[in-house]
């Protein structure tokens, strides 16, 4: 309740998840602009004016190819970035936090500016060796970057074991 001719101040912004009051108007189809000055003799309705608010998400690959953000309009459907890659590990998603403790879905643009973090697990990978003749050696599987350690080497009568080779034509020697 106001005095008649007491100024009337604006009442600030309502919330509304996702978006800016961009002004109140004196008609629900937003032509005339309320200016907030005297209270006139007569009830009156004021209408807020809704824009769509802009929000940006961040991605962090974790030491993985880089990512670029998404920006868009709230509550637009959100579509999951081509996933990084990074050397000798698989990507297992997208966390909502830095420990990667839970993983996000994508759906739609939050109400906020988020930062994805990548979650990454090591592969894992087989030496086998072909002894051309001689004793057979066991596999060796370890994961990427790994100190690998020669086994014994083989043994083959009559002959000296000379090294391993990682091309067919043994003339690129391979070093553990």
């Amino acid at each position: 309740t106001c005095d008649d001719n007491a100024p009337t101040a604006d009442p600030g912004a309502p919330a509304k998840d996702g978006h800016t009051v961009a002004g109140w108007y004196s008609d629900s189809s937003f032509t005339t602009l309320h200016i907030f000055t005297n209270m006139p003799a007569e009830n009156f309705t004021l209408y807020a004016k809704w824009t769509i608010n802009t929000y940006t998400v961040t991605f962090n690959s974790n030491g993985g190819s880089s990512i670029t953000p998404i920006t868009q309009n709230y509550g637009t459907t959100l579509i999951a970035p081509s996933s990084p890659t990074k050397e000798g590990h698989f990507f297992a998603g997208w966390y909502i936090d830095e420990a990667l403790t839970t993983a996000y879905t994508f759906t739609t643009i939050p109400a906020q500016n988020i930062t994805l973090y990548a979650k990454w697990t090591i592969n894992t990978y087989t030496v086998t060796f072909n002894s051309n003749g001689g004793s057979l050696v066991t596999s060796i599987t370890q994961n990427y970057g790994t100190t690998l350690t020669a086994p014994t080497a083989p043994t083959k009568e009559g002959h000296t074991f000379d090294g391993w080779y990682s091309n067919t034509e043994l003339t690129v020697s391979y070093t553990f």
